[in-house]
């Protein structure tokens, strides 16, 4: 015991007179501090409430609302809750919003509280039953979705129809002002290289600030298949053409090159496409060339493509 003694004197010799005293007092601070943190104490605290999960068509007013608690906690658990912890996070999605106000039921989320608190904090009272919340009530559209998506096929793979979005539209709320104008949700970009079979995937949608979305993703589907080209040759028909006159055609007939899907490609004949010619043209619009229309076709072609575009023409009475 001596030794720590002298080297305590050691130290405080080393101070002014001046010094030692509010070394002294520092010292007893400390020890009189360390004393009432670690005392229990019953006291009521405010706590600071943040709402998650607001029901659908509901937007907050104010959000800042506070809850008291009577407690017994250590003065180091007291301190900490009024510097630091005093937010706790409840739930609205249970609210009742039938009346113009708001009201939350604290009670209901005791356990919430209980977890936010310390382990050897007691908790002896909600002082707060029910927290009155001001809020209004949403608009809401269904608006329709724009798949944002890049996708490259692999050479001579192409889609079989435009990509199908699962659904196609959704609920959308907030103010009227902004709904008015809103035509259409995006979704997050999407990107494909070498498609060359079937996909579906799950793609988030593009928030938008103010606004609530019944969901927040939705499904991309797009069928995809194999493709090549096949040549025809089909003779032109004449349209609108008076019993009591002929017409003959230069060329008589034309060649079409079509893009069709691979699988149906051999049961594709030149009679299930049709070229045409208006005779009624003629007199309308004075053509020296009447134009060759496509009136018939096979609904999965890609596309088609027909030469000559138009023909020279004979008239016999």
């Amino acid at each position: 015991m001596q030794p720590k003694i002298k080297r305590l004197e050691i130290i405080l010799n080393r101070f002014p007179s001046r010094g030692r005293f509010l070394f002294f007092i520092l010292l007893s601070f400390s020890f009189w501090a360390s004393t009432k943190l670690s005392n229990t104490y019953n006291i009521d605290q405010d706590f600071n409430l943040i709402w998650n999960s607001s029901p659908k068509g509901i937007i907050l007013n104010n959000n800042k609302s506070k809850i008291n608690l009577s407690i017994s906690a250590s003065g180091v658990q007291i301190l900490w809750y009024r510097l630091f912890k005093n937010t706790i996070k409840l739930e609205l999605k249970e609210s009742d919003f039938t009346s113009m106000n708001g009201f939350v039921s604290i009670k209901s989320q005791l356990f919430t509280i209980r977890k936010h608190l310390f382990d050897n904090t007691e908790l002896h009272a909600l002082n707060t039953e029910n927290v009155k919340i001001e809020y209004s009530k949403l608009g809401a559209k269904k608006v329709k979705i724009f798949p944002n998506t890049s996708i490259k096929m692999r050479p001579g793979y192409l889609p079989d129809h435009q990509i199908i979005c699962i659904p196609d539209s959704i609920w959308v709320r907030g103010s009227d002002i902004v709904l008015d104008t809103l035509l259409q949700i995006q979704t997050l970009p999407f990107v494909l290289n070498d498609a060359h079979e079937d996909f579906k995937n799950r793609i988030k949608l593009k928030t938008i600030d103010e606004l609530q979305f019944d969901m927040d993703s939705i499904q991309i589907e797009q069928m995809i298949s194999k493709y090549s080209e096949k040549e025809f040759k089909l003779p032109i028909k004449i349209v609108n053409l008076p019993k009591n006159l002929r017409v003959k055609l230069f060329p008589p007939s034309a060649k079409i090159k079509a893009t069709l899907p691979l699988a149906i490609l051999k049961g594709i004949k030149a009679s299930d496409f049709s070229l045409v010619v208006d005779y009624n043209l003629i007199y309308k619009s004075n053509f020296n060339e009447l134009p060759l229309s496509l009136i018939k076709r096979p609904k999965q072609v890609k596309k088609i493509i027909w030469s000559p575009l138009s023909v020279n023409y004979l008239i016999r009475k």
